[in-house]
């Protein structure tokens, strides 16, 4: 279950402060990320669900067809995650598309980060480091 808490409210927020909760999630280990008033949040099993921020309303589910053990990461409009089988990137938004599927060598349990204009992505046997190849194309998380 995914809970959307108002923490300025008092006494039990979980009760008090709920904005909106999400039942469609399997187990997950995954925080999330929110941009341009989406969020998107993993869950093990190997789905992305995409959510209204400020309702809780659900515009897809995507398989991405290995366990995910990490969290979703926006950067430059597209969105990234490591799974069991390879590393993912999709088109943020509210309509799913999967734009890879990339083989690193071996499972992504990691959280892929972005720091200098460059991805990075920890592989289970390796490190990862992608810039972009135009000079406008500038990598920043949101």
């Amino acid at each position: 279950m995914l809970n959307c808490i108002d923490a300025t409210q008092t006494g039990d927020v979980s009760r008090s402060g709920r904005l909106w909760s999400y039942d469609k999630l399997d187990r997950s280990l995954s925080t999330v990320s929110i941009a341009d008033g989406l969020l998107y949040v993993a869950d093990r099993p190997g789905r992305i669900h995409c959510l209204d921020a400020e309702t809780g309303k659900c515009y897809w589910v995507q398989d991405v067809g290995g366990e995910i053990w990490g969290s979703t990461l926006v950067a430059d409009d597209k969105l990234f995650v490591g799974t069991r089988k390879a590393f993912c990137v999709l088109a943020a938004g509210k309509s799913p598309k999967l734009l890879a599927q990339i083989s690193l060598g071996s499972p992504v349990w990691s959280t892929p980060a972005v720091a200098a204009n460059t991805l990075f992505v920890a592989s289970q046997r390796y490190l990862w480091a992608v810039q972009a190849a135009a000079p406008h194309g500038m990598l920043a998380a949101k």
